[in-house]
């Protein structure tokens, strides 16, 4: 895969995260009060309405300067892993993601100071799609470091080997 295509297609799915999450959480803000929890699937699953303050998990709460400034940090590298190389599928699909999350989380952050979470599982944290979409892209990512894509053209006999 081309550098091109790979950071195309890793622009198309960050867009497709970043749509499908500010709707989902323009949705709940204006069906649901700050605290309200509707439960889908009782004691398992609730869409629960929260405002969180801090990074994942409400980790470095009233710290906005340190956040901005890990975002960045973090869209700058799957920048950076873009445009290096030859990127894998996985590492095309996993940055994608990563860069969509972020910049979801990024706009809750920049104009209301604040993210909106709602999945509320009772059993971890509330979080929201960006959250779902950052962890999947980063388990990707992690695949893809240790399982490199290996190139189908290139045949033992052809470079010499056997």
């Amino acid at each position: 895969m081309s550098r091109r295509t790979a950071f195309l297609g890793a622009l198309c799915l960050a867009l497709a995260v970043f749509v499908v999450d500010q709707g989902l959480k323009r949705l709940v803000e204006g069906s649901m009060r700050l605290g309200e929890s509707i439960p889908l699937i009782g004691g398992v699953l609730h869409l629960t309405y929260i405002k969180n303050p801090g990074g994942a998990f409400g980790i470095l709460g009233g710290q906005e300067a340190v956040l901005l400034l890990g975002s960045a940090v973090a869209v700058a590298f799957v920048l950076w892993m873009l445009v290096s190389g030859e990127p894998s599928r996985a590492t095309t699909a996993g940055c994608g993601l990563i860069l969509g999350g972020a910049a979801g989380n990024l706009v809750d952050r920049i104009f209301e100071g604040e993210v909106t979470d709602y999945v509320d599982l009772r059993v971890w944290p509330i979080f929201n799609a960006a959250d779902v979409a950052i962890v999947l892209g980063v388990g990707l990512l992690l695949l893809a470091a240790l399982r490199p894509e290996t190139n189908p053209s290139k045949s033992p006999t052809q470079d010499g080997g056997g």
